[in-house]
């Protein structure tokens, strides 16, 4: 069943929880078949992951994914993980990357956004574009619907990257950072590989993730494992992942 492709397994024990994938197959851009996504699990247990937290874009326009849709295929998962060897050890845990877009607070009142661990995080994500002009809405709903919200990738999002100063107003605002892991390799690109590295430098990291959308972006997460910014991150005892 799985790719025996050659691949050297870092140790990710560290973190022991991944958190943000798009492992659930059918929901959006990521795993197409329980196939792929059965084999990045049994990658990513190789690690030394022992729970992954799965994130199916949730965007209005795009992928209109309900809880009821998420859960669904992750019961299916958990089904499937429990029958095979080299990933029955894995804890498959599923939420949703929350696009902050039109039918955002309308999932918020239908009780349609899934929190994940005892502080009832959830993960939401920038438009591309611009700068969110009702954040103080969406935050201001979010508290009140007793969540705490984690911002996916924060270092990808071209408005924020080009102002600095942007990452520190929203750090007041209370969001936590998740950066992909991925961005330390380069594999964005180099402008974003060096605002990850400054966000680890100004100590604004709280949660990392694979991001994993198929096999070749997990291979890519053993080159993570050398990196000084990666170890760095790990030494500040800042990350909450092994929390969740």
């Amino acid at each position: 069943m799985f790719n025996k492709k050659s691949i050297v397994y870092p140790d990710f024990s560290v973190i022991g929880v991944d958190v943000h994938s798009h492992l659930l197959p059918g929901l959006d851009d990521g795993a197409a078949t329980l196939e792929d996504s059965l084999e990045m699990i049994a990658m990513m247990r190789k690690m030394g992951y022992r729970k992954l937290i799965t994130t199916p874009h949730v965007v209005a326009a795009y992928y209109p994914n309900t809880r009821e849709r998420i859960e669904g295929q992750m019961w299916a998962l958990r089904e499937e993980v429990e029958m095979v060897e080299e990933v029955e050890m894995v804890e498959i845990e599923a939420t949703g990357e929350y696009h902050l877009d039109e039918g955002f607070l309308g999932l918020l009142e239908r009780g349609e956004v899934i929190p994940f661990g005892k502080e009832r995080y959830i993960l939401i994500e920038f438009p591309w574009r611009a700068y969110p002009v009702r954040l103080g809405e969406f935050l201001s709903e979010i508290d009140k619907a007793g969540f705490r919200p984690i911002l996916a990738h924060p270092e990808r999002v071209p408005y924020l990257a080009m102002k600095f100063k942007s990452y520190e107003t929203l750090k007041d605002k209370g969001l936590l950072f998740q950066l992909n892991l991925c961005s330390l390799t380069g594999l964005y690109g180099w402008p974003i590989r060096m605002v990850a590295e400054k966000l680890i430098t100004a100590g604004m990291v709280e949660v990392v993730g694979s991001d994993a959308h198929h096999q070749a972006q997990v291979r890519e997460l053993a080159k993570v494992a050398q990196n000084k910014y990666f170890d760095r991150l790990v030494q500040s005892g800042r990350l909450i992942n092994h929390t969740l």
